[in-house]
């Protein structure tokens, strides 16, 4: 038997320990299914689902079919899930069809209950293929990234994040924004980012934070796993421009930005003479290629006049989530270099 000061020490030992371990939300259905949807007996072709939690023990099944015929639209629709134990009983009208399944372990199954109608689908584990990128010679390291190891901040301002021993810095809510120490102008940037599950908050309010370039235009970072993306979504910039797809991963998953940027080129009035513009690759996809940015994102409104800069830091955005950050460099652009 422990002796009551053994058992202290273990307590405390314990609490310690989940300090500094990651927070997890054990979710283990939600995520990427890819396999096969069976249209009848005689046609199948490749289907995808997204799993998405809404709530504790909900979810949201965002099913995609490809085409039997070439030429002809993907076929989308939505069916829902409830968990019960160890499995998730899937159920919902859709395509037509009243649909009842079931996920377990790694495999999704559901079907109409006729004619052969069918989807069979398996977990799968998508990573970016840029996460851990090291940075080049001369680039310049902002937040550098050793696993184990709290990372070093001593080129950021700002809010007092807390860096974490998985080598990564956590925003810790309604301490401010962070920014850096140095301006900079054109730019190939790299970072990544993780995002906490927030299953019972949606829109603006699912893990918000941001990627400000030159102190004024936003990057959105947001969960936005598994729907059509908006102004207002993940890879946008910000209130200006949708990005071109939805790469997003799921939530509690490293994901990557890679975005080079062009500032804005003014004149001696302070008028623009070229606007700003950046490409971004969301998870190693393109969904912004030399997209225009009409000027600072948080304050843009059609028909006045926008705010822009040559020049400016980089910006990690406090909106009330313990997000975290980690690799993140960036090499300095000559103008009309870059890719």
């Amino acid at each position: 038997m422990m002796t009551s000061h053994l058992l202290k020490c273990v307590f405390i030992a314990a609490g310690l320990t989940a300090l500094l371990e990651p927070v997890r939300a054990q979710e283990p259905f939600m995520g990427e299914y890819q396999g096969t949807y069976q249209a009848d007996r005689s046609h199948t072709t490749k289907a995808t689902a997204d799993v998405i939690p809404e709530g504790p023990g909900y979810y949201r099944v965002v099913i995609q079919a490809e085409p039997l015929v070439s030429g002809q639209p993907t076929a989308q629709f939505v069916i829902y899930g409830v968990r019960q134990g160890r499995r998730v009983n899937l159920f919902g009208r859709a395509n037509a069809n009243m649909w009842h399944g079931a996920i377990s372990g790694d495999r999704l199954q559901a079907d109409p209950g006729y004619y052969g109608v069918s989807l069979t689908l398996r977990k799968t584990t998508r990573t970016s293929p840029t996460e851990g990128a090291p940075p080049p010679d001369g680039a310049v390291v902002l937040l550098p990234f050793t696993p184990g190891t709290p990372p070093d901040t001593s080129a950021w301002n700002g809010g007092p994040w807390k860096p974490l021993p998985d080598g990564s810095l956590q925003c810790v809510p309604g301490k401010g924004s962070i920014t850096t120490k140095q301006r900079f102008g054109d730019i190939r940037l790299h970072l990544e980012f993780w995002l906490p599950l927030r299953e019972d908050r949606f829109g603006q309010e699912r893990a918000n934070s941001g990627v400000f370039l030159n102190g004024m235009y936003e990057i959105q970072v947001l969960d936005s796993f598994g729907l059509v993306p908006s102004m207002g979504d993940c890879g946008a910039i910000y209130n200006q421009r949708r990005p071109l797809v939805n790469a997003s991963l799921p939530p509690e998953h490293w994901q990557t930005y890679d975005i080079t940027f062009h500032a804005p080129r003014m004149n001696s009035d302070g008028s623009v003479r070229e606007k700003a513009r950046v490409t971004v690759k969301f998870n190693g996809i393109t969904i912004q290629d030399n997209s225009p940015i009409l000027g600072a994102t948080a304050i843009y409104e059609p028909g006045k006049k926008p705010k822009n800069t040559a020049t400016g830091p980089l910006q990690l955005q406090d909106h009330g989530n313990p997000v975290r950050y980690r690799n993140i460099w960036l090499v300095q652009l000559n103008a009309g270099q870059g890719s």
